[in-house]
Parts: C-alpha cells; sequence; structure tokens
C-alpha cells in the first residue's frame, strides 16, 4: 500500500523566523512554498506583511504570494482551494509543497476540514455592518466577547470580516460561532486526500522563541519595516485607490499607518501601537496553534 505523502508545514507566530526555516527545508527536499498567511496574499501588501524578498522567491519558487487585489475577499474555504491547487502543481512538477505561515484557522481547515453552519442573509449583514459603524467595532466584539469569549479571543476587533460573520452565525442560529464550526477528522486525522496529489498528512514543525525575545524580535521588525518604507506603500495603495475599509487595509499596521495619513495619529504615536498590537496578534496565533499537533523547535 502506498505510504500518504508527508507535507511539511512551518508554523509560527509572526517574526519567530518561519521563512527562514521554510526555505531551508524547501532547499532540502527539493520543495517550494506555499503562503499560508491571510494577507501576504494580497498584491501590493509587500512591507507591512513581511512578504518573501526578491532574493528569497529568487532561491524557492513561492506560491499565493502577491496574487490577490484589495478588493477581493479570502475566506478559509476558498484560501484552501487555492492551497490544494498550488500543491497539486508543485506535486505535477516532481517537487514537494512545503507550507509556510501563521494563519491557523487555515492550517486547521486544511488538516481537519471545516462545515460551517449558517447561511449568509445580506440583510442581516447590512444591519451588523450598519451597527459597527454606528457603535465602532470595539462596541461589537465586546457583545461577541460576551456570547463566545474564547472565540472572541482569537478575532482582533478590528478584523471586521470575521467579527460581522461571527455576529451573523449568532442572530442567524442561537449558536454561539465556536459552536456552530463543526470540525470534521478525516480518517482520525490521519490522511487527507487532495485531488491531483493523492492521500497527504500534514506535518507541523513550530518555531518557538522565550515571550521577551519574541516581542523584542517583533518592535524591532516594526522599526525595520518603517524604515524600509512602509508608510510610503500605505500612502501609494490609497493613492491608487485601494479603500481604506479593504479587507488587507484592516491589518495591523496598514489601519494604523493609514490613519497617519489622514492627520487622524502621528507616525510617533503610531509605532507603538503597531508593536503593541503585534506583540498581541502574536499571542492569538499561538492560542490557535497550540491546538494543533506541532513539533516546536527552538528559534
Amino acid at each position: 500500500m502506498t505510504q500518504p505523502r508527508a507535507i511539511v508545514c512551518i508554523v509560527g507566530p509572526t517574526a519567530s523566523g518561519k521563512t527562514g526555516l521554510a526555505i531551508a527545508k524547501a532547499q532540502e527536499l527539493d520543495g517550494e512554498i506555499i503562503s499560508v498567511d491571510s494577507r501576504q496574499i494580497y498584491r501590493g501588501f509587500t512591507i507591512g506583511t513581511c512578504q518573501p524578498t526578491a532574493d528569497e522567491q529568487a532561491r524557492v519558487p513561492h506560491h499565493l504570494v502577491n496574487v490577490l487585489d484589495p478588493d477581493e475577499t479570502i475566506t478559509a474555504g476558498k484560501y484552501v482551494r487555492l492551497v490544494h491547487a498550488a500543491m497539486a502543481d508543485i506535486v505535477g512538477r516532481g517537487r514537494q509543497p512545503i507550507l509556510c505561515g501563521g494563519t491557523g484557522l487555515y492550517f486547521r481547515v486544511l488538516r481537519l476540514g471545516l462545515e460551517e453552519v449558517g447561511p449568509v442573509d445580506p440583510a442581516l449583514r447590512a444591519k451588523i455592518e450598519a451597527l459597527i459603524d454606528a457603535e465602532g467595532p470595539e462596541a461589537a466584539h465586546r457583545r461577541l466577547a460576551d456570547i463566545d469569549p474564547d472565540y472572541a479571543a482569537t478575532i482582533h476587533p478590528h478584523n471586521r470580516q470575521r467579527l460581522v460573520r461571527a455576529l451573523e452565525i449568532f442572530e442567524l442560529t442561537g449558536q454561539s460561532p465556536g459552536s456552530s464550526r463543526q470540525w470534521q477528522d478525516r480518517n482520525g486525522g490521519a490522511a487527507v486526500t487532495i485531488e491531483g496529489v493523492g492521500e497527504v498528512t500534514f506535518e507541523f514543525t513550530g518555531i518557538e522563541r522565550p515571550r521577551k525575545a519574541l516581542y523584542r524580535r517583533i518592535d524591532l521588525r516594526v522599526e525595520a519595516m518603517l524604515e524600509a518604507g512602509w508608510q510610503d506603500e500605505v500612502r501609494g495603495l490609497l493613492n491608487a485607490g485601494v479603500s481604506p475599509q479593504a479587507h488587507p487595509m484592516q491589518g495591523i499596521g496598514y489601519r494604523e499607518l493609514a490613519k497617519v495619513e489622514r492627520g487622524e495619529l502621528t507616525l510617533e504615536e503610531a509605532t507603538p501601537l503597531i508593536q503593541q498590537r503585534t506583540r498581541n496578534f502574536a499571542k492569538r496565533q499561538l492560542t490557535w496553534l497550540r491546538k494543533e499537533p506541532v513539533q516546536w523547535v527552538a528559534g
């Protein structure tokens, strides 16, 4: 009987050093890297999402980086379909897919599958959107925390897309958003069949760093990104007509730097906010990843 193909997955919080390890693994295994990152997929969001550099992409081919327009939306289900297609392409050329990223939800759906209860209701969604516009995302996030505190802890108050959907599910079903997601463990988690690839298992390697060291890396990286022209990148996106409400513009740093452009914050005020929110984001990433079968290694 043919053994399932083992797919190496490099995971960890932001700034932990995933890209370097993924490149080393890809070179070792004659592989190509598939980004599992909900922001790196967008065109023009290069500096603020730490998309792999031109040199890194020259060393190892990367997939699902810089491929969607900013006004396009991405869901977990759509992302998984894109990952499957990229895996089939890579395997079809006789090479090995390496998955790398920090979006824990996407990795979970890849491994287990996801059935989401509750249809989309445009009228209800518009009502929730209007409520968020009127009261602010923090008030909506507090309401979600009252309904399902564990699930709310995985969503940033300014992740409007997930916040709206979570509240919509509750209104439609009367269930907490977390309990309405039914994770289906196929074949006990032993293997998943992917068209064009065959049976695969996902082997997770996570990069772990002491919290103080990780936070220091985050703070230094935010400073380096700003020095590299992050503010100019945001200005260019806004001048090109990208809406401040576009999904990728709601990402940490982009939202704050857009406020700098509008004169609502100074860069000196925005910088520590971005650093703090990135550190908080790293904690939420670890919340997801601690629930996965990850073999942790020291960074």
